[in-house]
């Protein structure tokens, strides 16, 4: 894999709320039903993800898919050694993963603290997640990621299909050019959402476990 391909793959990294502010939104890509906008992001050379789109499934089934770390493979790429280092609840863990890189980028890591809530009235699923960065020691030839800041909403719509909304800011640590990211930065987000509506769309995550969610 290519250090092109790479950046496609790295910009997913997560699913905590994104602080910063976005100006400035430009479609950049619009397919199958998967639009894509990156957002001039105050105080910050790297730009802002937006994904929009809507699926065919349940609420259970969603978070479900979410909360099955142990799959994320199915869905991001180049993805490795993922491991739960707490599990604080059946909604909440803090969870570890490399990030492949192709010679001569050194591979990356993140430590996600990850919360999946729902709202009692209108039952959208918002999930958000949060690097830290000083959770355990860096290893040695792994850049840790300093800083990425996601969240996602997931609301109910008639006839079994969801409204997601999904921002993301990442910086990918190292010396990789802001330019470079934010030139390939609307493919990953792309092909991550893809993947996932495929899975959650063949009942993939239909028999995993997950409980306190109502459809």
């Amino acid at each position: 894999m290519g250090v092109k391909a790479w950046l496609l793959c790295w910009f997913w990294v997560g699913l905590s709320g994104v602080n910063l502010a976005q100006q400035g939104c430009e479609l950049k890509k619009d397919e199958e039903g998967i639009k894509i906008y990156l957002c001039e992001t105050e105080g910050s050379s790297f730009k802002t993800i937006k994904v929009a789109l809507e699926v065919q499934g349940s609420l259970r089934s969603y978070a479900a898919g979410i909360l099955a770390v142990e799959n994320y493979h199915l869905w991001q790429n180049s993805i490795s050694n993922i491991s739960i280092l707490k599990r604080i609840s059946s909604h909440e863990l803090i969870y570890y993963s490399e990030v492949d890189a192709p010679w001569p980028l050194a591979h990356r890591d993140l430590i996600f603290h990850l919360k999946l809530s729902q709202d009692s009235l209108s039952r959208q699923l918002r999930v958000t997640l949060q690097q830290m960065p000083d959770y355990i020691p860096e290893k040695p030839g792994i850049v840790r990621i300093p800083e990425a800041s996601s969240e996602l909403r997931v609301t109910p719509l008639e006839g079994n299909r969801l409204k997601v909304a999904y921002t993301i800011h990442v910086n990918p640590g190292g010396h990789i050019p802001a330019f470079i990211v934010n030139v390939f930065a609307a493919e990953t987000p792309w092909h991550t959402y893809y993947n996932f509506r495929q899975l959650l769309e063949s009942g993939t995550f239909d028999n995993l476990p997950v409980v306190g969610i109502k459809n």
